[in-house]
């Protein structure tokens, strides 16, 4: 269940490396090739549509998120980890 906190008086953003999935959730018509979509993006649309959320489209270069959901190369990962300012514990202690 999808649930907006109370009292946000802007729009939360989402940001998402599909640009189907953006293009989507930000179009407000629909079609008979989204006739079989899940309930739980209907409801995204929805959301998106009252101006509760907002999806943007970020590239996948820069969804410095992915070494939590995804596999990545080692070079890719540990660019990520830097860039979220993660370090490793031994460089904690100095």
């Amino acid at each position: 269940m999808l649930q907006i906190a109370e009292g946000i008086k802007r729009p939360l953003k989402l940001y998402c490396d599909s640009k189907s999935v953006v293009l989507y959730s930000n179009n407000n018509k629909s079609s008979t090739k989204s006739k079989h979509i899940d309930i739980k993006f209907l409801v995204v649309n929805e959301r998106v549509q009252s101006r509760q959320i907002s999806i943007e489209h970020l590239g996948t270069n820069s969804m410095i998120a992915d070494p939590f959901t995804k596999g990545l190369p080692p070079k890719v990962f540990h660019e990520h980890v830097a860039y979220m300012g993660v370090l490793q514990f031994e460089e904690s202690l100095v």
